[in-house]
């Protein structure tokens, strides 16, 4: 009877510690969901009607506030095991009904025509999907609320348009989806997994303590502890006062390429080759500098195995005492977070690139062009920003079809490339206008020659599959500070000589 009842009591605790995660990391969340549907809301201005964005936005405002009124509640009231099944069907009911509103924007502001915004809403949902991984996974249901009402409805409108290319982004979206789940379980497992060990870190204090911290029971608890480490899904090791290895789980010898019984009694350095991540310098693990610190310690370093395969890991390393609270050791955790990394980089890339010339897009060269002015406001000098926008692409767009037109763009990239210098930038803000940032001193007459070369590289003729085409260019041009102090008065001051260029 006492057993079943410690059995219930140790699952309401991971229940509540579930829930009291949800609500933790709902603020920051909420902060994200309003500032990415304002930028949707901005971007899609053009194409859709002002009263419909603004229901639309407004009913994510209201949601959301909604929601935050009831984290705030949670957070006051602070409510107990008991009442954590309520607080979390709460919680999924918001989660749902968010969903929803986002994934009503693939309904109700999707352009039809607009190739480059749909594929910026399926962006922005698909980074709200990601995103949420993090903040709902605690609760698979609450993931499965927000995931399903926001995706579902973009997959439905890719498939009802009927061509190959929405076609394929449907599919696209619907293996995405199924990764977002599949993500989701594992991390919640890895959650319970960390709470399960946390919880029997606890009890194994506890259990030292009735019996007096003997060592026989020392010994018993930690034979207990290894066992349940042995089945995680990361990385378990164990050093002993000197820092030599007492313990490896399976995953931990993965990571360093050497069983646990060739690494017992040697130094945590010998066993586990660490770097630091520029890969320079040789570096300590965290278990060592926890035990010559006797304080939780949290590292990232770089492991080479005995096999040669780099990997980064996440390490957090706990102090273990004994009787009379001396150090016996320290226990660590370690994280394999190479792919991680490497998907965080691609977004980051993602974020600021054209996909498909990849080049800078607008947010990589307003950042740029700040720094150049920061640059030139410290140096007393000038640059020049460029706008450039190709004559005949549309025609050469629709005879030869979108392949061709895209052909053309990415060697229209390629040629500007190699005109300019290597410390310019090149920025595509969208359909076939570029933008060129001149880096460093440039006068007027430096200018009008790199324009002049320009207009002459990019007017040779181009090979799209058997056909070859020419097409010009138009190109304005802004200097700073004469014709503007930020980067938005440069931009337009560019774009008014390039339409003053078109229309000659």
């Amino acid at each position: 009877m006492e057993d079943a009842a410690n059995e219930s009591s140790y699952f309401a605790w991971l229940y509540a510690e579930q829930v009291g995660l949800l609500y933790k990391n709902a603020p920051l969340a909420y902060a994200v969901t309003l500032v990415n549907g304002a930028i949707l809301a901005f971007v899609l201005s053009e194409h859709v009607a002002t009263p419909v964005l603004m229901a639309w936005y407004g009913a994510l405002v209201s949601v959301t506030a909604i929601r935050a009124v009831f984290v705030r509640q949670y957070a006051r009231v602070r409510p107990s095991p008991d009442a954590a099944r309520w607080w979390n069907s709460v919680y999924v009911a918001g989660a749902a009904v968010a969903g929803s509103v986002w994934g009503a924007a693939a309904i109700v502001l999707f352009p039809g025509t607009a190739i480059a915004h749909q594929v910026f809403i399926a962006f922005v949902l698909a980074g709200m999907s990601a995103g949420s991984i993090t903040v709902l996974a605690y609760r698979m249901e609450a993931s499965l609320a927000f995931l399903f009402p926001m995706l579902l409805p973009l997959i439905f409108r890719y498939l009802t348009f009927g061509t190959p290319l929405h076609m394929a982004m449907g599919v696209m979206t619907s293996v995405f989806l199924v990764g977002m789940v599949i993500s989701a379980l594992n991390f919640n497992r890895a959650i319970l997994t960390t709470l399960r060990l946390r919880l029997d870190k606890r009890e194994l204090e506890n259990e030292i303590t009735r019996r007096n911290r003997a060592e026989e029971a020392l010994l018993l608890e930690k034979t207990r502890l290894q066992t349940v480490l042995s089945s995680i899904g990361e990385g378990v090791a164990m050093v002993d006062a000197n820092g030599s290895i007492e313990y490896l789980n399976s995953v931990a010898e993965k990571i360093c390429g050497c069983s646990c019984y060739s690494a017992m009694r040697r130094g945590a350095s010998e066993v586990f080759e660490s770097f630091d991540l520029n890969q320079h310098e040789r570096t300590s693990t965290a278990m060592e500098d926890c035990v010559l610190s006797a304080k939780q310690i949290t590292k990232h370093t770089v492991v080479m195995n005995e096999g040669g395969n780099k990997r980064v890991i996440e390490e957090l390393a706990t102090p273990l005492y004994g009787p009379n609270r001396k150090l016996m050791g320290a226990v660590s955790i370690l994280r394999d977070v190479t792919e991680t990394i490497k998907k965080t980089e691609q977004l980051v890339y993602a974020a600021h690139h054209d996909a498909l010339t990849g080049l800078p897009n607008r947010n990589l060269l307003n950042s740029r062009t700040l720094q150049a002015i920061a640059r030139a406001q410290r140096r007393h000098e000038s640059f020049a920003l460029l706008f450039l926008d190709l004559d005949r692409f549309k025609e050469i767009n629709d005879t030869l079809g979108h392949a061709a037109g895209d052909a053309l763009l990415i060697n229209v990239a390629r040629r500007l490339a190699d005109t300019v210098r290597e410390e310019d930038t090149i920025a595509r803000l969208g359909g076939d206008e570029f933008v060129v940032l001149l880096e460093g001193p440039t006068q007027a007459n430096q200018v009008e020659a790199i324009v002049d070369k320009i207009h002459q590289t990019l007017h040779k003729p181009y090979l799209l599959g058997t056909q070859s085409v020419t097409v010009g260019v138009s190109i304005g041009a802004s200097l700073f500070p004469l014709d503007g102090l930020d980067p938005e008065s440069l931009l337009v001051h560019a774009d008014a000589g390039m339409y003053r260029a078109k229309n000659r």
